[in-house]
């Protein structure tokens, strides 16, 4: 990082960043709240199917696994070369994650560089660990989702099996070397120096034992909502965390869709009805879509409290 990256700017720039970030903020929580309004009446309805336990027992799932892909982003970063305390970065990622609900996958990463030029942080590298953790996540989704494989089949029949094809290039791609090449390739289109130094195998099997843990933690609080609308706990386990982790990966590749809007929930509803009526799985589907809104909104609100008093302290010592 040059000295330039972290240096102050005059006090007319540092007015017009504040506020571009200000606004910036705004427009990812009014999305954020048009969401929630636009779904408040099915998950309302959803939630009184549920007992209280089962769904407060679903958020912690929720919280934490949003948490860990939240320490994968962080590792991310100072794999790539900024090794920023979490404190200091909660803010930022926890608000950028607001930008899932407006139309296009591109918002949190462009709220992520805006915020962490705030932080000194330079913007390609900031993209660029949006990237890695993203395509980790998306990439070993995948594999997981393999787990709902046989409900898939079976409630839609055999030709979805030709997914396997697919396996090993999903599998190629994590392979360190190709993971570089492909890094290479994007830091010469977008007109950046190469990395300082490779993505080791060491790092990428760290990430990829991450993103698997997150991915199963994600998938139990959906495994929790069924089985407390009476879906026997085994079968509906591998329906669950497969069926999960496949249909959030597959949001993010329809970039018109806010948060993969409608996606996620088809999908669920389909592999959960091999172990649920079809209303249950439909009332599943959208608790989990309230909860990680839910979710979402607590995470972007205790993100937006803690670092204040670290960055008015910050300030302090260096005026």
């Amino acid at each position: 990082m040059t000295p330039n990256e972290t240096e102050p700017g005059t006090p007319r720039r540092s007015l017009r960043r504040t506020v571009v970030s200000g606004l910036l903020v705004l427009v990812l929580v009014a999305a954020f709240g048009w969401a929630l309004a636009g779904r408040w009446d099915e998950v309302v309805a959803a939630l009184r199917e549920q007992h209280p336990l089962v769904v407060l027992a679903s958020l912690a799932l929720c919280l934490l696994a949003v948490l860990m892909s939240f320490l994968l982003w962080r590792a991310t970063l100072a794999t790539l070369g900024s090794d920023v305390p979490a404190r200091r970065v909660a803010r930022m990622f926890f608000l950028a994650q607001l930008g899932k609900y407006l139309p296009g996958s591109v918002w949190p990463v462009v709220a992520q560089m805006r915020m962490g030029r705030e932080l000194g942080l330079p913007r390609a590298r900031v993209g660029l660990a949006f990237l890695l953790t993203l395509g980790l996540s998306v990439l070993w989704g995948l594999v997981i989702g393999l787990a709902a494989l046989p409900a898939l089949v079976a409630q839609e029949g055999r030709g979805f099996a030709a997914v396997l094809l697919a396996l090993p290039l999903v599998l190629a791609l994590l392979v360190p070397r190709v993971i570089n090449h492909l890094l290479d390739r994007v830091l010469r289109l977008m007109r950046r120096p190469p990395l300082d130094q490779p993505l080791s195998g060491r790092a990428v099997l760290r990430g990829s034992v991450w993103t698997i843990a997150f991915w199963v933690v994600f998938g139990l609080h959906v495994w929790v909502l069924a089985v407390g609308l009476g879906a026997d706990p085994i079968t509906a386990l591998p329906v669950a965390v497969g069926g999960f982790a496949l249909a959030f990966s597959i949001g993010p590749l329809l970039v018109v869709l806010p948060a993969g809007a409608g996606v996620r929930e088809a999908v669920l509803v389909v592999l959960l009805s091999t172990v649920l009526s079809a209303p249950e799985a439909t009332a599943v589907a959208l608790t989990s879509r309230g909860l990680l809104i839910v979710t979402d909104g607590l995470l972007a609100l205790a993100g937006a409290a803690v670092p204040l008093r670290h960055r008015a302290a910050q300030d302090a010592t260096s005026s």
